[in-house]
């Protein structure tokens, strides 16, 4: 009885969790838009493309990279990614992405790819800065809640992004 109330207790939380990513996530693809119009010449739209697009792919980026760090997306995750994030994926669309980003996700230009994106963030606006690197720790702490079982790989890509993410 004591794991069940434990189980909905945790299920409950993560909603809490998952609609405060959904709210802080809107007001950032919004703060996004505004930030791009005031900085003007100063966001390399022609390389980077719009900034909400460029930051919500590295937060994708940040959820696949994590979720398979132990190699693989399961069919319960691509489940709880759908129902915590609005996504609509299936299992197959999930590893077409996956596989569409393998590059990224799988090489060391991503950390730098993160940082920089960070740092440009920083540059231009440091309170969005600041609201990026929280929508990265509820990304981390979402995924390391959900699945009920985390792999030591997992854990270990979390720490790495919470600290890359950290670091200005």
């Amino acid at each position: 009885m004591t794991a069940i109330i434990m189980k909905e207790d945790i299920m409950k939380d993560l909603d809490i969790s998952a609609a405060s990513f959904q709210a802080q996530f809107e007001r950032f693809l919004i703060g996004c838009e505004a930030v791009e119009q005031e900085a003007g010449a100063a966001w390399d739209r022609e390389s980077l493309g719009e900034m909400q697009d460029h930051y919500a792919a590295m937060l994708v980026t940040i959820i696949l990279r994590t979720i398979t760090a132990d190699g693989w997306v399961s069919d319960r995750e691509v489940a709880y990614l759908n129902e915590l994030f609005g996504f609509t994926y299936k299992s197959g669309e999930l590893e077409q992405v996956y596989e569409s980003c393998k590059a990224l996700i799988t090489s060391g230009d991503y950390e730098d790819t993160l940082s920089d994106s960070i740092a440009t963030l920083q540059g231009l606006n440091a309170k969005l800065a600041d609201a990026y690197r929280e929508l990265i720790a509820l990304v981390c702490d979402i995924i390391a809640r959900s699945d009920g079982f985390v792999t030591a790989e997992e854990k270990a890509e979390i720490a790495h992004i919470r600290d890359l993410a950290a670091a200005k």
